[in-house]
């Protein structure tokens, strides 16, 4: 097989799986299960050779799958231009920050999958099939482990929280609406799944690459796919009937109003209009809603201190609700004695008055703080937009790892800010000993962009699976939606327009194997395949020589 046709498989590779991955209005998971195929194919023609061609070559390889891979999924970065919603106004600075962000972060991921290539080429001329049928899926999550630290090292910057967080791009994602996949990820988590996805991948490559196959194996590799493909839509893998459960009844705004670096007091006046009025509905058309939840930097707390006098805000919530009512908003808070602004959420009894706040802790670079290289090529360009994005812009981490909050004696719900929800592990953590995870999230600094929010969704729902706890999601310009403990998605707004979301979720007082061990011992399963049949291989080559 010629360089070139490698390079093709390889790129082959790279658009199945990304055409399983979510953000395309349609469900092409399935892809994900034969997606990798034809980049162990051409991994394997370099299998049995040696010499430092072979491994190189074999790192380009994965690289290039990889490469084309996150290009397509990270599509939604394009949609951040212009950058006037961060404070860039010059349109060429916008489009080069813009790009070289989107190439660097493509690039950047993609070294993962070459280093996978690359370990590939290096382990399999020296293991036997038996052994490298697991350590090839093992070598394989190690990497995908990796790179979650990978992004938060490469846009490294003030506001940076480094750990295992960035996972987007992971291909249990595709899996969403797999039903198998996501019971699978209450045991053993996303790198579980991965583990499964993989495996199967080379199963199906063995099965393929026989000389003598036939027909006959043909159609059991079709069938293999199209039961684990189709069959998890017909089950229903959720808690037992037999495990006594409360409802919540719930209320979100959802809201469609576009990021602005300053917006006028007439444009603020008419957002808060807007909250009170659909307060107003919920309180008269879904008086049993326990729990009211507003969209990431609504500041509707904020917003009532400064257009409300304070006579007005004390009686505000006793003239609407005759039982208390826990409501749960936010926005950008400056601490003038740290001398640092947070994403804040507080949460508040409408009876009882603030009951405790969270601050973000896992910010979005270049959304709200500047990592270093961007800070770098935007000084370049002009020295006041970078000052200029510290003084609007910029945020500091918080410092809680836990964020449930109590309510009475009625229920225990953890809030977190978007892009917290892509961490498997900051999720575990905050939400420990909750009933209800709480997600605020805003895409108007992606201008609404489809292809993220829906990815936002998926990895949403692994959330709800792997901690066995339900999700209740408030977003502005972008659809509200409700998920139940095991992933499946019980309510969803038909639109982005402004509107109220109702219903009631189980609450379901158990905690799963995940949420109590984490990825820690999948991790330390993978590590074990890895070193046990290599060592063993590099030992008996000792031996013989």
């Amino acid at each position: 097989m010629g360089i070139d046709r490698k390079y093709s498989f390889a790129t082959l590779s790279g658009l199945l799986l990304a055409l399983a991955y979510p953000g395309w209005g349609f469900d092409f998971g399935w892809l994900a299960w034969i997606g990798l195929v034809p980049l162990i194919w051409s991994l394997t023609q370099f299998a049995y050779k040696s010499g430092r061609l072979s491994v190189r070559t074999g790192f380009l390889i994965g690289f290039t799958a990889g490469l084309v891979y996150f290009l397509i999924i990270f599509r939604w970065f394009w949609s951040i231009h212009p950058l006037n919603t961060l404070g860039v106004e010059n349109t060429i600075l916008s489009l080069v920050i813009v790009g070289t962000v989107y190439i660097i972060s493509s690039a950047g991921m993609a070294l993962f999958w070459g280093l996978f290539g690359l370990a590939f080429s290096t382990v399999c001329s020296r293991l036997t099939t038996r052994y490298f049928l697991l350590t090839a899926p093992a070598m394989f999550v190690i990497t995908e482990y990796l790179r979650s630290w990978g992004f938060g090292l490469l846009w490294s910057g003030s506001g940076s929280l480094f750990g295992p967080h960035w996972t987007m791009g992971n291909l249990a994602y595709g899996l969403a609406g797999n039903s198998l996949a996501l019971y699978l990820a209450s045991l053993v988590g996303i790198y579980g799944v991965t583990f499964l996805i993989v495996l199967i991948n080379f199963i199906f490559f063995k099965i393929l690459k026989r000389n003598q196959a036939t027909r006959a194996m043909l159609v059991v590799v079709a069938m293999t796919l199209a039961g684990v493909t189709f069959i998890p839509k017909f089950l229903t893998l959720g808690p037992a009937n037999d495990i006594p459960s409360e409802k919540i009844n719930f209320a979100v705004i959802q809201t469609s109003q576009p990021a602005k670096v300053s917006p006028s007091s007439r444009e603020t006046l008419a957002g808060f209009k807007e909250q009170l009025e659909m307060m107003a509905a919920v309180a008269k058309n879904y008086p049993e809603s326990t729990l009211i939840v507003f969209p990431e930097a609504s500041d509707f707390f904020k917003n009532m201190s400064i257009f409300l006098a304070p006579v007005e805000v004390e009686n505000y919530f006793d003239k609407l609700f005759k039982e208390p009512r826990l409501i749960i908003s936010g926005g950008r808070v400056y601490d003038s004695s740290a001398a640092r602004a947070h994403s804040r959420v507080f949460l508040l009894d409408t009876q009882g008055g603030i009951l405790n706040f969270y601050d973000k802790r896992l910010l979005m670079p270049g959304g709200e703080y500047l990592p270093y290289p961007i800070n770098l090529i935007t000084s370049m360009f002009s020295k006041n937009a970078s000052s200029a994005f510290n003084n609007i812009r910029e945020l500091s981490p918080g410092e809680k790892e836990i964020s449930t909050v109590g309510f009475g004696y009625k229920l225990n719900v953890s809030p977190l800010i978007c892009s917290e929800l892509v961490s498997a592990d900051i999720t575990r953590q905050a939400t420990q000993n909750t009933d209800l995870i709480i997600s605020m999230a805003s895409y108007s600094i992606f201008h609404g962009n489809h292809a993220i929010a829906d990815q936002m969704l998926a990895a949403t729902r692994f959330r709800a699976a792997e901690n066995k706890k339900p999700v209740i999601a408030a977003v502005n310009m972008g659809r509200s939606y409700a998920i139940d403990s095991s992933g499946n998605i019980k309510f969803l707004a038909p639109n982005e327009s402004p509107q109220i979301l109702t219903g009631a979720l189980a609450i379901h007082k158990q905690k799963s194997w995940y949420n109590k061990a984490g990825d820690l011992p999948t991790i330390l399963v993978c590590l074990l395949l890895l070193a046990g049949p290599i060592s063993l291989t590099w030992f008996k080559l000792l031996r013989r020589s």
